[in-house]
């Protein structure tokens, strides 16, 4: 005996599946795109590392932006740097039309949350303010300080990775 479709039932069968197929990849599409942009990551930045060597444990350490400018950044504070010891940042850029600078600390190779430090203009071209790096259950612990430069032209970075103690 032959199977008899209704057309009506199979059209609306199928414009179902072509909808929930559309939607998964509309989601899919979208995952993909939050995972690209905000958990690797990635901030619109063209970061650059710093120039070797660099050692902030004993002095200021220089990099060149993705513009050409230069920038040099220091952390004032007792040597070797420690964990939850008052620092003092200092960072200066020929970067033209410099509207605001910030220092971000985060661990590497462990999460150790957001510690953020917007900076002051001291000078033309010189930034400073307060900072301090969180303490770990490590003895010696690895960190990257990331120098955020907002100009005209957008945001501009560079990392400078240094190591703190925990101990004083």
């Amino acid at each position: 005996m032959p199977i008899i479709i209704d057309s009506m039932v199979a059209s609306t069968t199928s414009l179902r599946l072509n909808i929930l197929i559309l939607t998964t990849l509309l989601i899919l599409g979208a995952a993909a795109w939050y995972a690209a942009h905000h958990l690797t990551g990635r901030d619109g930045i063209d970061w650059q590392a710093a120039e070797a060597p660099c050692d902030l444990n004993r002095g200021p350490c220089s990099a060149t932006l993705a513009d050409g400018s230069r920038l040099r950044f220091a952390i004032d504070g007792d040597k070797p740097i420690h964990a939850l010891t008052p620092l003092r940042l200092h960072v200066e850029s020929d970067a033209g039309d410099i509207r605001r600078v910030r220092v971000d600390f985060e661990g590497v190779g462990m999460e150790m949350g957001l510690h953020r430090f917007p900076l002051e203009q001291t000078a033309e071209g010189q930034f400073a303010g307060p900072a301090q790096v969180g303490i770990c259950t490590e003895e010696v612990m690895p960190w990257r300080a990331r120098v955020r430069i907002e100009t005209s032209q957008g945001w501009q970075g560079a990392w400078f990775d240094f190591t703190a103690v925990r101990g004083v």
